[in-house]
C-alpha cells in the first residue's frame, strides 16, 4: 500500500474486533486529497479577500459522496464565538440548512435561534428577514453556507426567489462569502442568471469510478481498518473495484457493516477475504443487514 501524507487515521489492521468496531463508529473520516483540496479551499475563502467573480460559490456532489460531513468537518474546525479586541462577539462562519417549507422567514428565524445572540431573539416575522441580514453584518460573518440549496427547485415561484435575493443581498451589500451545497443540479441558478454567473465558482467534487485516483485513495484507507486477510488488495486489483461489484457495496456501506455483523455474531472465526466479503453481500437477502445500517451510521467516506 503507498503511503500518504494526508492519511492521518490509525493503522488498524492490526487492532483487536473491538477497537476496530468502536473506531469505525467514532465518525472516522477517510480521508482523501479532493477532500482535503475542498475544506482548504472553504478556509482560504475565510482567511483571504475573494475576487469579485467568487463570492458565490457552488459546491456540489452527487448524492452519497460525504459533502454534509465534508461541511460539518469545516465547522467542527472553526470556533462558532470568537471575541475581537472590544469583547464583541465574532461568528465568521454561519451555516443553516435551506428551510424544508421554502418560507425564508422560517430559515432567519431558525438561524437565530441556534446563533442565540442577545438582541435577535424572537422577533416579530415582519422585521425578521432584514433583521437577520444585519445581524450577519453586525457579527462580521465571512462565510455564511446555505446546504441543500437543490431544495428551491421545488418552492413556489416567490419562495425561490427569496432565497436568490437573500444570496445577492449577503454578497452585494454585506460583502459576505456564500457557499451553496447540493448536487449538480444547483449549478443551473447561475446558468440562468447573468448577474450570478459573474460572481459564481463551481466546486464540484466527482462522483467515483473504478479508476479513480480519489477512490482509490479511500479504498487504502478503508483497507487500513478492515477486517480481511487479503490486505491491500482492494485498492490494487481493479475487479475488485468494479463499478457494479465492490465498490457499489462499498457506497451503499455494505462491506463494513457486513464486517461488523460477522465481527460481532464471531460467525467468520477468522478475516474473510475481499472476494468472500462481496459473494456474501452479493447474495444477502438478511433484513438484519439493513438494521445493522441504522445502528452503524454512514459517517466513514
Amino acid at each position: 500500500m503507498r503511503s500518504s501524507p494526508y492519511q492521518t487515521f490509525p493503522d488498524m489492521s492490526q487492532g483487536s474486533n473491538t477497537e476496530r468496531i468502536a473506531y469505525i463508529r467514532s465518525k472516522v473520516v477517510f480521508q482523501t486529497e479532493a477532500r482535503l483540496g475542498f475544506k482548504r479551499y472553504l478556509h482560504e475563502l475565510m482567511q483571504n479577500p475573494s475576487p469579485s467573480a467568487e463570492r458565490l460559490v457552488f459546491m456540489t456532489a452527487p448524492s452519497g459522496m460525504g459533502l454534509t460531513w465534508l461541511i460539518e468537518e469545516f465547522i467542527a474546525q472553526n470556533p462558532p464565538f470568537t471575541q475581537d479586541k472590544t469583547g464583541k462577539s465574532v461568528i465568521p462562519v454561519i451555516n443553516e440548512h435551506i428551510h424544508p417549507n421554502g418560507e425564508i422567514i422560517d430559515y432567519c428565524d431558525s438561524m437565530r435561534s441556534v446563533l442565540a445572540v442577545p438582541g435577535y431573539g424572537a422577533m416579530t416575522r415582519k422585521s425578521s428577514y432584514p433583521k437577520t441580514l444585519e445581524l450577519i453584518g453586525h457579527l462580521q460573518t465571512k462565510l455564511v453556507i446555505l446546504e441543500d440549496f437543490h431544495r428551491t427547485h421545488s418552492f413556489m415561484k416567490h419562495q425561490k426567489i427569496a432565497y436568490q435575493n437573500y444570496v445577492h443581498h449577503l454578497i452585494s451589500k454585506y460583502d459576505v462569502r456564500v457557499v451553496l451545497t447540493g448536487p449538480p443540479n444547483i449549478w443551473r441558478w447561475a446558468m440562468e442568471d447573468e448577474q450570478t454567473l459573474g460572481r459564481a465558482v463551481q466546486l464540484q467534487y466527482h462522483e467515483w469510478t473504478s479508476n479513480d485516483d480519489d477512490f482509490i485513495e479511500f479504498l487504502e484507507g478503508f483497507e487500513r481498518w478492515c477486517p480481511v486477510r487479503d490486505g491491500s488488495s482492494l485498492s490494487r486489483d481493479p475487479k475488485l473495484r468494479k463499478t457494479h461489484g465492490l465498490m457499489a457495496s462499498l457506497l451503499k456501506n455494505r462491506v463494513n457493516l457486513f464486517s461488523i455483523k460477522g465481527l460481532r455474531q464471531g460467525q467468520w472465526g477468522r478475516d474473510p477475504t475481499f472476494q468472500e466479503l462481496r459473494a456474501e453481500l452479493e447474495t444477502e437477502q438478511n433484513a438484519e443487514l439493513d438494521q445493522l445500517l441504522l445502528r452503524f451510521p454512514a459517517n466513514w467516506y
